[in-house]
């Protein structure tokens, strides 16, 4: 019986100390999105795994910050290296004819308030690594 319970207690601290996903390693990630060194609001920033597994994902604030999630809001990202994207779009626009459903009241994705090279991490250029413990990943954006 104490042996039961000994494992109870013990097995939730190990699966937490390893992560979600069956034992991945994960880090805090935050950092800053500027554009020509100006912070970049309400952008969706993603840290692709090069060698695959689940991306992470957060999105900026009014002073460009962000924090990473992967498997929970802010938990970090997987460590190792990764491809990175960031999107940033402006206000949404009313949708014209033919774009959208052509629901009366669509909206469209605003004009990229940055170059869309940059929306994909493949194209972006933007190669960063993720190690243990805590990571300031600054994303300094340029033409």
């Amino acid at each position: 019986m104490l042996r039961i319970r000994h494992l109870t207690f013990v097995l939730p601290l190990f699966l937490h100390s390893v992560g979600c996903g069956g034992g991945t390693a994960i880090a805090p990630v935050s950092g800053v999105v500027t554009y020509k060194g100006k912070p970049v609001p309400s952008a969706d920033v993603t840290f692709a795994p090069e060698n695959g597994g689940r991306a992470a994902s957060g999105r900026t604030d009014d002073n460009g910050r962000f924090t990473l999630g992967t498997f929970e809001v802010s938990d970090g990202a997987l460590i190792g290296k990764h491809k990175v994207a960031v999107i940033a779009n402006g206000p949404p626009r009313p949708a014209k004819p033919g774009e959208g459903s052509g629901m009366p009241g669509d909206t469209m994705p605003g004009d990229p308030l940055i170059p869309t090279k940059f929306f994909s991490p493949d194209t972006s250029g933007l190669l960063h690594e993720v190690k243990p413990g805590r990571n300031t990943i600054d994303l300094q954006l340029a033409d």
